[in-house]
């Protein structure tokens, strides 16, 4: 039955929206223009990665091109307002927009719908709505993968695209600090601008502290990264996947997480969980992993091996959503800056929609890049080579997975280090994280929406 309180509600809602005013936010690398092409587009992401703030960017480029705000609706289904929610509320929605704002049927309307996975019966809501109005674009965003990615390839197959938003890359840091780009004509002349200082003492800050968008305004940027993480632990896992044995699963992700760039698998975890005293199998602790993955906290990474087994059987490599995030909540008080900068560096190639592995032979290269049926790319990842015994190793694991496919270019990210290798004829270049993650056009100044 229709609680009759629920189209009240969303009417307070929607003119609260009508009538406010657009914040200004720091434009991301995502074409908002493709963004709200119809019928329906889902961004995924891990909790305050952004979702929000990108459907205004996107509402804000709609309002630039001169669509009507009364065609533009955005609505939270994280408004305490709304809740408990009970599937009526989507089902109202057109409704009471058509009431409210006088939109000619024909006329194109622009419905953002933010953590759209908090609606029972969402996806069905999303596939009717979007039959009986061809001219509705719908944008959903959602903080878990699975959730939104397996009913978008069953329910809304051939409908929808998703989008995937992570925390700030690097570019994006800059440009919400406000970096002036004006002056530079490429990354060579940063390398050797005067204000490279700076920009180094801004790479150290987003090293330290990560990309999540609200951490640096807060006074203790620590202390909301572990409100972060809990706020993951608790809602999105616990709670979402009704998991019993808590000890069991809070000491999973302390090694779990400990472990990031580094292999790891379930058989060892299993071994060294039962020396604590827990009693989970291989079968609950890769149900565990799954969580964690689905609601973007940990990604792995598999062996590159043209046979699917092998990919399943050896150890994977694990990495996390954001370096700042892993500082934070990191169960070790070792520095370990190597690692750090490899999770930056899988970010960074998880942003550019790689397909990404790693090879293991008598050395290791850290990620193999695919593309199709083709290695494309091989990447190393060394913190700093300034040792003759480190330097060697690099190398050495780099070339051999360069002679395993074939590739006459290899690549190793460092902190600060600039270097061109030749071996026969395979060539290595050396290049700061920094410096190769601005690989692309430099924005102007203001970059801001």
């Amino acid at each position: 039955m229709l609680n009759p309180n629920t189209r009240d509600t969303l009417r307070r809602i929607l003119m609260e929206w009508h009538e406010s005013v657009l914040p200004r936010v720091t434009t991301r690398e995502v074409d908002v223009h493709a963004l709200v092409a119809p019928p329906i587009t889902a961004i995924i992401g891990p909790r305050r990665a952004g979702k929000t703030w990108l459907c205004f960017q996107a509402i804000r480029a709609l309002l630039d091109r001169k669509v009507p705000r009364e065609t533009i609706l955005y609505l939270s289904l994280e408004d305490e307002r709304l809740h408990p929610l009970r599937g009526e509320e989507l089902t109202e929605l057109l409704d009471v927009h058509r009431e409210l704002f006088k939109v000619p049927e024909s006329g194109e309307r622009y419905f953002f719908v933010d953590e759209i996975q908090n609606a029972p019966n969402w996806s069905k809501w999303a596939r009717r709505i979007t039959d009986q109005n061809p001219n509705l674009h719908l944008i959903l965003t959602g903080s878990s993968a699975k959730l939104l990615g397996t009913e978008i390839a069953t329910e809304l197959r051939g409908r929808a695209k998703t989008i995937a938003l992570y925390p700030y890359s690097w570019l994006e840091y800059l440009v919400s600090r406000e970096w002036d780009f004006q002056d530079y004509q490429g990354l060579d002349s940063l390398r050797f601008s005067p204000k490279k200082p700076d920009l180094r003492r801004l790479f150290h800050d987003f090293e330290t502290l990560g990309g999540f968008p609200g951490v640096r305004k807060t006074e203790n940027p620590t202390e909301t990264l572990q409100e972060y993480y809990r706020a993951m632990y608790t809602r999105d896992m616990i709670e979402r996947f009704r998991i019993k044995n808590i000890p069991l699963f809070e000491d999973f992700l302390k090694l779990q997480i400990s472990r990031f760039g580094s292999l790891s698998s379930a058989s060892n975890l299993e071994t060294e969980l039962r020396s604590l005293g827990h009693g989970g199998s291989k079968k609950t602790l890769l149900s565990y992993l799954g969580y964690a993955r689905e609601i973007l906290l940990l990604f792995e990474v598999h062996l590159f091996s043209p046979k699917v087994k092998n990919q399943l059987l050896y150890p994977r490599k694990i990495y996390g959503i954001d370096q700042g995030l892993l500082n934070a909540i990191r169960f070790s008080v070792s520095e370990d800056k190597g690692r750090i900068l490899e999770n930056m560096v899988f970010l960074e190639l998880k942003r550019r929609g790689h397909e990404l592995f790693y090879f293991s032979g008598k050395g290791e290269c850290d990620f193999v890049i695919r593309e199709k049926s083709r290695v494309t790319c091989l990447i190393q990842s060394c913190y700093r080579m300034d040792s003759a015994k480190t330097r060697e190793r690099e190398v050495r694991g780099l070339l051999e997975a360069m002679d395993a496919f074939d590739c006459g270019n290899g690549l190793i990210l460092t902190d600060d280090e600039y270097e061109d290798i030749k071996t026969g004829n395979r060539n290595i270049s050396v290049r700061p994280f920094w410096l190769w993650a601005l690989e692309r056009p430099l924005p102007k100044t203001g970059w801001n929406a």
